[in-house]
């Protein structure tokens, strides 16, 4: 008898075990993985008070992507009051009015791609799968604003109604709100680091708050809250310097980081000269981090929108000067040093360069490169390794001076004389090269790097100038 219930014991676990395993084979669609019943959609699909999002999933062609029993998603899903709320805000009469393009970009707008629990939303900007085009064949995600500070908030306006619902495939936030596609506007408004900026602005220069708000693209740089604040309450600018000084942050397109090269590029500020307006200069130094005109720094990148994308800085953009640029110029450093030699500090050329009061602006600068000094001095000291202190001082006032022209801003494309007048004498220019020469015959490229400051323009050249022998 024993032996029977010893028998019997042994087969019992044996024989449950394979019951077991015939049962997941059973409910294996696959034969080899248990399906899950609970994805983002058929969640979606189980609560009613979510039917038109659904809707709207559903009319994106995206239901699809939604389902399934594994996945890292997070879905942040407006209720039915949201949406209806949503459709009379936007004089929208139901589903069938939105597009199908629409309804991808705003179902994907509300959705991230790494599960996010409500305690891991912190002030700041996310990523999300809503994407807009940078050319035909790339894109960039448009970002979502959280504040953090007491309730969690995004976009300004929009809360969480229930959290951390953990579905298979990520997991689901309801929110009393729909994220409509950001603008400028959207974060200039929602964002206490931006909004004074953008206050002072609506405030000061409606033309450029258009801008803003334009469908046409736009690259700001934007000071943070406390920085501008700062500077505004001392500022004493005139009513036009107040135009272009918000100007002066913006650029036409959408210019991510990536997209950002070192060099010089237009911004919206404008300098006037001969009753023209002539697009202010930015400095971008990559080489370095993202700094602009050698002291603001890009802090926050890539807040992208619909219609532009913002970067915040350490610094505001003061309206750039000639000597900001000279200073600014990684490409110029050795001109910096030629200028602030001891022996001719006197002359005080860099302060006559920043000077917008100056009798003798607008000035242009024709500003020899690190390498045109490396040339030039193994071409003036053939026989020995010579820094810029051989040269004797009366020579090196005569070689800068050979490179300032006053009372002029030089356009090359309407500039019909054949020589330009320096502060130590005429040199000949050549507008279609375009190049220039100097009275010993040797002549000096102007490079593309140009730049357009209030006081005068600038242009970079590979050849030190010298005067005549």
């Amino acid at each position: 008898m024993n032996k029977i219930i010893l028998k019997v014991t042994k087969i019992v676990p044996l024989f449950l075990f394979l019951i077991l395993m015939v049962s997941c084979v059973d409910d294996d669609d696959n034969g080899n993985v248990i399906e899950g019943n609970n994805s983002i959609i058929e969640y979606i699909a189980k609560n009613p008070e979510y039917s038109l999002f659904q809707q709207l999933i559903e009319k994106a062609n995206y239901d699809a992507a939604l389902d399934g029993n594994s996945g890292n998603l997070t879905i942040l899903a407006p209720n039915n009051e949201a949406m209806e709320a949503y459709f009379q805000a936007n004089n929208i009469s139901g589903i069938e009015e939105i597009t199908e393009e629409e309804a991808f970009s705003l179902v994907r707008y509300h959705m991230l791609e790494t599960i996010t629990y409500e305690q891991n939303f912190v002030t700041g900007y996310l990523k999300t799968l809503s994407a807009v085009p940078l050319t035909d064949s790339t894109e960039t995600n448009l970002n979502l604003l959280v504040d953090a500070q007491e309730n969690i908030r995004f976009n300004g306006n929009v809360e969480f109604v229930e959290t951390d619902i953990e579905v298979d495939n990520g997991m689901f936030h309801e929110i009393n709100g729909v994220l409509g596609l950001p603008t400028l506007e959207t974060f200039l408004e929602a964002d206490s680091n931006l909004s004074p900026f953008y206050d002072a602005a609506l405030q000061n220069n409606a033309e450029i708050v258009n801008e803003f708000t334009s469908e046409e693209n736009k690259t700001l740089f934007i000071p943070s809250a406390d920085l501008f604040t700062t500077y505004w309450e001392n500022a004493n600018l005139s009513p036009d310097e107040v135009n272009q000084f918000f100007s002066y942050h913006a650029l036409d397109g959408l210019m991510i980081s990536s997209r950002l090269e070192t060099g010089y590029t237009n911004t919206l500020a404008t300098a006037s000269v001969d009753n023209e307006e002539k697009p202010l200069s930015l400095y971008v130094n990559k080489e370095v981090g993202l700094l602009l005109n050698g002291t603001a720094t890009i802090t926050i990148q890539d807040i992208v929108t619909t219609n532009g994308v913002i970067h915040t800085l350490s610094e505001v953009l003061t309206l750039p000067t000639l000597t900001d640029f000279i200073n600014a110029d990684g490409d110029l450093t050795t001109l910096v040093e030629a200028f602030n030699r001891e022996d001719i500090v006197t002359e005080d050329y860099l302060g006559r360069l920043a000077d917008t009061n100056d009798a003798q602006m607008p000035y242009t600068v024709l500003a020899p490169i690190n390498e045109a000094f490396e040339d030039v001095l193994l071409e003036l000291y053939p026989e020995q390794n010579a820094s810029l202190e051989e040269i004797p001082e009366a020579d090196l006032i005569s070689i800068l001076d050979l490179h300032i022209a006053p009372n002029l801003n030089l356009e090359l494309d309407n500039y019909n004389s054949s020589t330009v007048t320096t502060l130590g004498g005429n040199i000949s220019i050549d507008t279609e090269e375009p190049s220039l020469m100097d009275n010993n015959q040797r002549t000096s490229i102007i490079l593309d790097e140009r730049a357009q400051a209030v006081n005068g323009r600038l242009f970079k050249i590979d050849t030190v100038l010298l005067p005549e022998e």
